[in-house]
C-alpha cells in the first residue's frame, strides 16, 4: 500500500497527520522480551503498529496507571536490569524534569536493552497535565548520550512545510474536512520536496529516537 494510501486510512480513522505518519513509521520496528512502557497508559493506540509478537510482558508505569509514579521525581519501581526495552511515546515534552526519567529508563534496562521514544515537534501546545518542550533532532541526540546511552538513532517523522500546516489544521477540524484536506496538501508537499529535499530534515512533525544500554 503506498504511503498516500496508509496515511489516508489514518486520517480516516480519526488521527491528525502527525499521529498517523508516526504511526506508521513504527511498523518498521520490533519489541520483544519484557518490556516497560514509560507514560503508557492501559492501551495505547501505538501498540497496534508495532510488531510486537515477540513481546513477552508489558508493565506500564506513569502517573495515572500500572505502577503509579511520579515520573519528574520518583524512582522506577524497579530493579537494575529488569527490561529488555523500554517504551517512552509521547511523554518527554510533558516532563520537565526530563533527565531523571531518561536516567531512570537507562538504569532498568538490561545490558543491550533498547530504549524507543518518540516526541512531536511541530505541534499545538497540549498539556497533559503540562506542555513543557519541543526537542530537536540535536537536542535529543545529546540528552541520550548525557543518561548514558549508546548507538542512538534519531529519525525525522512527517514531510516538508505543507505537512506542517496540514497537522495545524487537522488538530482542530472534523474527520470529513480532514479527509477532504490531506490531498491536496500531501500533493503540495511532495512537490515543494522534489524541488527542496533538504526541507524534510527542516520541518519534522517528531523525531523517532532508539538507543541502547551498553556495558
Amino acid at each position: 500500500m503506498s504511503t498516500f494510501l496508509k496515511l489516508l486510512k489514518q486520517i480516516i480513522r480519526g488521527k491528525t497527520l502527525l499521529r498517523a505518519c508516526m504511526n506508521i513509521e513504527l511498523e518498521k520496528y520490533k519489541v520483544s522480551g519484557k518490556v516497560l512502557d514509560v507514560g503508557g497508559g492501559k492501551k495505547p493506540s501505538y501498540l497496534e503498529h508495532l510488531n510486537t509478537e515477540n513481546m513477552s510482558e508489558r508493565f506500564v508505569a506513569d502517573m495515572e496507571t500500572g505502577e503509579r509514579v511520579d515520573l519528574e521525581k520518583d524512582n522506577l519501581p524497579y530493579d537494575e536490569e529488569t527490561f529488555s526495552q523500554v517504551l517512552m511515546f509521547n511523554l518527554l515534552e510533558h516532563i520537565y524534569n526530563h533527565k531523571h526519567v531518561l536516567k531512570e529508563s537507562h538504569r532498568v534496562l538490561e545490558e543491550n536493552g533498547t530504549l524507543l521514544g518518540f516526541v512531536p515537534f511541530f505541534i499545538n501546545y497540549h498539556p497533559d497535565p503540562r506542555d513543557f518542550f519541543r526537542y530537536t533532532g540535536d537536542a535529543l541526540e545529546r540528552l541520550l548520550k548525557e543518561s548514558g546511552f549508546e548507538d542512538i538513532s534519531v529519525r525525522e517523522v512527517g514531510g516538508g512545510p505543507f505537512f506542517v500546516n496540514c497537522n495545524n489544521l487537522m488538530t482542530f477540524l472534523p474527520t470529513a474536512f480532514r479527509v477532504l484536506l490531506f490531498p491536496l496538501y500531501f500533493l503540495l508537499d511532495l512537490l515543494v520536496l522534489k524541488l527542496r529535499p533538504s526541507f524534510r530534515s527542516r520541518y519534522p512533525l517528531g523525531y523517532i529516537f532508539q538507543a541502547k544500554k551498553k556495558k
